[in-house]
This record gives structure tokens, C-alpha cells and sequence, in this order.
């Protein structure tokens, strides 16, 4: 009889790296991605789909909505998951190495100019130049995946499903808040137009998820080109991820420090 082989740290890594990066609904051993993932680490495709099923029933979103894993989930499974949400910096970007290297992609070949503005200032103590390259390039890298992945490539407002113009936007601004860089709970996907939108302040969302347009903006009014980029869209829902919704914390501090109300 074969003998149980328990996860390791840098499998459950990978596995959680998987689980952020696949849509809701496609935990499935019949995955293209989950079946490589198990010949890369020996596992079996049913063993790596039920082990992203446990880290869903983690999110309090899929919990509200009575998403549940094994009824005994290994202690390991929860203490990735907790590690993983305190760090999400940190652990990102390990994440994405370790999938780099278990792919044989060169870790250096994932540096390419980035679309964040300001991000070559970024400092991070006891690296190198080009060691913080690709700290703040995994980063981002992350970031954008999980952010796509969790909003279907469209962007929350208006439903733009090109991806040449979506953004992975932060909701208090990468600048700002160098341990909510990665988060995506501090996340939106938006089309260009509505990410700029956002980061001016010139709409914000209330705590029922609803768009929230500023007296500044309606001083553009009644332009035909405002109103049909914004103003239509006012009091209506965004179109909410399967997964990392917003937290009601940083949508406060939008609306507090941000939002030209």
C-alpha cells in the first residue's frame, strides 16, 4: 500500500499561487493547469484540485456563500493560507519564483518594463538593483494575474473586455501603501479610462459596492462624453470577483482621502 506523503511548504506555495490565479469554478482535476502543476510536484490531479477546493473555503467570501472544503482540512492548508493573506508581499513574489522555477523559465526574463508609474524608486533594504527589479516585477506580475483571473478580464464598471486596456488598479494607491502593493483585496480591474478615473478621485464606491460620482466631475456636466463614461454608471453595483473582494477598509480610505466628494 502507498504511503501518504505530506504537503510540503513549497508545494501548498504553489498550489495557493494556482488557486489565485484560476477562476472560481475551474478547481477541477480535469484542468489543464492543475494537471501540470501535479506531474510537476508527483501529486495526482484529484489531490491538487481538492487542495485549492480547501483554500476557497478559507475566503469569507466563499464562506458567506457556504463554500466548504474538507470537513478536516490539514492544519498545513490553513497556516499557507494565513501566511500567504498577512504577506501578501512577500509571499507573491516567492510564489512566483518558486512557479518560475519549477517551469524553467530564467528569473531574470520576467523583468520587462513595467506600466506602473513611479515604481523604479521603490526601495526595498538589502537588495540589489537588480535583485529589486525583480521583487517589484514579480510583484506586480502577481498582482495583475490575480486581479484579471478574479474579475474574468473585464472591467468593473463598464465591462471592458479588452485586455490591452484593463488595469490591475489599486484602491489606496501603490504610492501609498508599500503593504498593500499585492494585496488583492486592495484591488479593481478597470479599464483605462475608469482607472484614471478612480486614482483622480473623480468617482469612489460606497460600501454597498455602488458608484459614487463626485460634485467635481458633475461640473463637466451635461457633456455628452461624461455622461456616458461616468454618469451613466453612477448608483450602479460594480461587477464583484469570484474571489478577494474589495475590503470595506480600503474603499473607506478611498472615499476619506481620495474621492473629490
Amino acid at each position: 500500500m502507498a504511503t501518504r506523503r505530506n504537503w510540503q511548504r513549497k508545494e501548498l506555495l504553489l498550489a495557493l499561487n494556482l488557486y489565485c490565479r484560476l477562476p472560481f469554478g475551474h478547481y477541477h482535476s480535469r484542468n489543464s493547469e492543475i494537471i501540470k502543476l501535479a506531474d510537476f510536484i508527483g501529486r495526482t490531479p484529484d489531490a491538487v484540485a481538492m487542495k485549492l477546493s480547501n483554500f476557497a473555503s478559507f475566503d469569507p467570501y466563499h464562506q458567506a456563500r457556504g463554500i466548504k472544503g474538507l470537513q478536516n482540512v490539514a492544519q498545513a492548508d490553513r497556516d499557507i493560507w494565513d501566511e500567504f493573506s498577512a504577506n501578501w508581499d512577500e509571499l507573491g513574489v516567492e510564489s512566483e519564483i518558486a512557479y518560475a522555477q519549477l517551469s524553467g523559465v530564467e528569473i531574470q526574463s520576467l523583468i520587462t518594463p513595467s506600466p506602473e508609474p513611479n515604481i523604479e524608486n521603490v526601495e526595498f533594504s538589502g537588495l540589489t538593483e537588480a535583485e529589486r527589479k525583480v521583487k517589484v516585477r514579480l510583484g506586480q506580475q502577481f498582482f495583475r494575474k490575480v486581479i484579471m483571473t478574479s474579475y474574468s478580464s473585464k472591467c468593473c464598471v463598464c465591462g471592458m473586455p479588452i485586455p490591452e486596456l484593463l488595469i490591475a488598479s489599486h484602491i489606496i494607491p501603490w504610492r501609498d501603501d508599500k503593504h498593500l502593493r499585492v494585496n488583492p483585496h486592495n484591488g479593481l480591474c478597470l479599464c483605462t479610462l475608469h482607472d484614471k478615473g478612480f486614482d483622480r478621485g473623480f468617482f469612489t464606491l460606497a460600501e454597498d459596492y455602488k458608484i459614487v460620482i463626485g460634485e467635481v466631475m458633475r461640473q463637466y456636466l451635461p457633456n455628452s462624453a461624461v455622461h456616458n463614461g461616468f454618469k451613466i454608471y453612477e448608483g450602479q453595483m460594480i461587477s464583484l470577483p469570484d474571489k478577494f473582494i474589495p475590503r470595506q477598509e480600503f474603499l473607506a480610505i478611498h472615499r476619506d482621502s481620495y474621492f473629490l466628494g
